[in-house]
């Protein structure tokens, strides 16, 4: 099959002097299409001919924002409306279980579901679990990035702040709860998001995938 391709390269390369750039031309497509079919991952084959899109423009091709930010939204708000609750299998639908699921803390971060899922059942389990502070928050999350698959990850992604309760404090004569800002990061996976960090190291909030 190799010889066969020789001889077309062969074939198609040689002519006249005179005829050298309309041969290219004419040669050009053929031989990208050899290369592409019988070494398609070959790094020392040159495919500058091939479309590159600038990051930046993938970025806000065919997203919906409106619609991701819905979606979004209504995860986070099952989330939080689960931990008061402290409904662990309505919690765990709006998780992205999957490697890498973090879970910051003030004291530090807790890695996998397993850890995880322990984490919050001992913070239900504390005097000064915040389920007093429910009806204070407004359940919105903001500043919102998208970053589309394959960017840098096979799925789509979402950065977002919302509010976190984290705990109580009793004082002679009034309780305050103290709200800190949450950092979520969100996974796009079979059509579903997922939260998949909390203060985690995958949020990201580059300016090129800020919704507009």
């Amino acid at each position: 099959m190799l010889l066969t391709i020789a001889v077309l390269v062969c074939l198609l390369s040689c002519g006249d002097e005179i005829d050298f750039d309309i041969d290219q031309e004419r040669t050009e497509e053929p031989l990208k299409f050899i290369e592409f079919v019988l070494f398609p991952t070959a790094p020392y084959i040159d495919k500058s001919y091939i479309e590159k899109v600038p990051e930046d423009e993938v970025a806000f091709r065919d997203i919906d924002f409106e619609a991701e930010i819905e979606a979004i939204q209504e995860v986070y708000r099952a989330f939080t409306k689960a931990y008061l609750a402290k409904d662990m299998r309505a919690l765990s639908k709006t998780l992205d279980r999957a490697e890498g699921i973090e879970y910051g803390t003030s004291t530090a971060t807790v890695y996998g579901w397993n850890d995880v899922k322990i984490y919050i059942e001992v913070n239900w389990g504390l005097p000064t679990f915040w389920r007093e502070c429910q009806e204070a928050p407004n359940w919105s999350l903001t500043n919102f990035y998208i970053r589309p698959k394959n960017v840098k990850v096979p799925w789509t992604e979402a950065s977002a702040t919302g509010n976190m309760f984290y705990y109580r404090v009793d004082f002679p004569l009034i309780s305050v709860c103290y709200v800190d800002i949450g950092r979520f990061y969100f996974t796009k996976k079979s059509g579903e998001w997922r939260i998949h960090q909390i203060d985690g190291a995958k949020y990201f909030a580059d300016d090129k995938y800020k919704v507009p």
